[in-house]
């Protein structure tokens, strides 16, 4: 089935770069369904924003039988559903946004796989790259692009879709967000992952949100793991 699809990432002019995103729809399809994915997931996650206004985060059944089931405390393979969040103008629904610290362009930027990706500047210390996720109405005029003058965004792409809606995907630089509230939840491994896999360079992890305004937010982070102490070693006693 044909696709049109938006690829994009951020780098660091350095060499290194974040995570890289996939946004598409099916152009021959009859509904106008949209879909975000990390790429590096390999298709194994995505979020579906269905027109029907049922919008969900799930696991694909196959992975979900293979590597989530009895290794994580759910039942299903859907991470969380919502409704289509009320516009925030007339015509206007800002579905996703995608944050980016400035310190997470950490993996090698090779060239095998990377064809067709727009990438953005990463952000300076101390801020983040916020990618917004925008579906438009029809009926809604735009002057440029969305949040052009009024958010000072950059354009990344657009994606009409056959309802006649545009998909509109856009970036700006925020501050850094304070995560510092957020709530401290109770890690789990996939099956066939175990604590030492943890040590490994340039892990890194998504982590899920809601804004007040009704959209769900990704965070792409580096992680660090604190290592472990080594054990006191005792001197002998040679009294």
């Amino acid at each position: 089935m044909a696709q049109r699809v938006l690829r994009f990432g951020i780098q660091n002019g350095l060499g290194c770069r974040a995570a890289t995103w996939k946004l598409w729809s099916e152009a021959s399809a009859k509904k106008s369904e949209v879909y975000l994915a990390c790429r590096s997931l390999g298709g194994s996650l995505k979020a579906s924003l269905h027109e029907s206004g049922a919008w969900h985060v799930a696991f694909t059944q196959e992975t979900f039988e293979r590597e989530v089931r009895g290794a994580i405390p759910k039942e299903n393979r859907f991470i969380e559903k919502w409704s289509r969040p009320t516009e925030i103008s007339p015509g206007i629904t800002l579905a996703f946004r995608i944050v980016t610290p400035w310190s997470a362009a950490t993996i090698p930027l090779e060239q095998v796989g990377m064809n067709g990706v727009v990438w953005l500047p990463s952000a300076t210390e101390p801020y983040a790259t916020e990618i917004d996720i925008f579906i438009i109405k029809s009926t809604t005029l735009v002057s440029g692009w969305p949040g052009k003058r009024s958010m000072g965004t950059s354009l990344i792409g657009s994606i009409p879709l056959e309802n006649g809606e545009t998909v509109w995907v856009v970036y700006r630089t925020v501050p850094m967000p304070d995560l510092t509230k957020a709530p401290i939840g109770m890690g789990h491994f996939f099956q066939g992952i175990v604590e030492k896999d943890l040590d490994c360079e340039r892990l890194r992890a998504l982590a899920f949100g809601t804004e007040l305004d009704g959209s769900r937010v990704i965070y792409d982070f580096p992680v660090q793991v604190p290592r472990k102490r080594p054990d006191t070693v005792q001197k002998p006693n040679r009294g």
